[in-house]
């Protein structure tokens, strides 16, 4: 299937159903709190080493960086709200959002989303052991560097 490729700006009735599928499927969750930055406040990731070099202890260092990222967001919130709900109006049409909101809302959908979470989490628990043999495949096939 392809995109509907719709430029231009929705309707109030396709804005509406734009919103509502981003709560029900808890993308503007993210967009209102900035989550989706939380993973560069973890070990290893520039910030964090910054606020270790300041003196700060590794679990202060993660809560500390997640707030400063969360000020850093609030301000280009809207960018990321707008850039969703343009994309999702190119994406989808209106009828198809109607259907595509209808399922999410139900709860059918929450259970699917619910659902997929679970089954991404508990299959990355269970193929941990076999990922490690993939990671180390690979790095037996590559040279070593000089």
């Amino acid at each position: 299937m392809t995109s509907a490729e719709i430029d231009e700006p929705p309707s109030l009735s396709k804005l509406d159903l734009i919103r509502r599928f981003l709560q029900a499927t808890g993308i503007q969750e993210r967009i209102d709190t900035g989550s989706f930055l939380q993973r560069f406040a973890l070990p290893g990731t520039p910030l964090f080493t910054r606020l270790l070099d300041g003196g700060a202890v590794p679990i202060d260092a993660v809560m500390q960086g997640t707030r400063k990222l969360e000020a850093a967001y609030a301000c280009h919130r809207q960018i990321w709200q707008d850039e969703y709900e343009t994309h999702i109006n190119w994406e989808f049409t209106e009828t198809e959002l109607q259907i595509i909101v209808a399922f999410f809302e139900a709860p059918e959908g929450q259970h699917f989303l619910e659902g997929r979470w679970r089954m991404d989490a508990y299959i990355s628990t269970n193929t941990e052991e076999l990922v490690e043999q993939i990671i180390a495949e690979a790095e037996r096939a590559s040279p070593a560097p000089d």
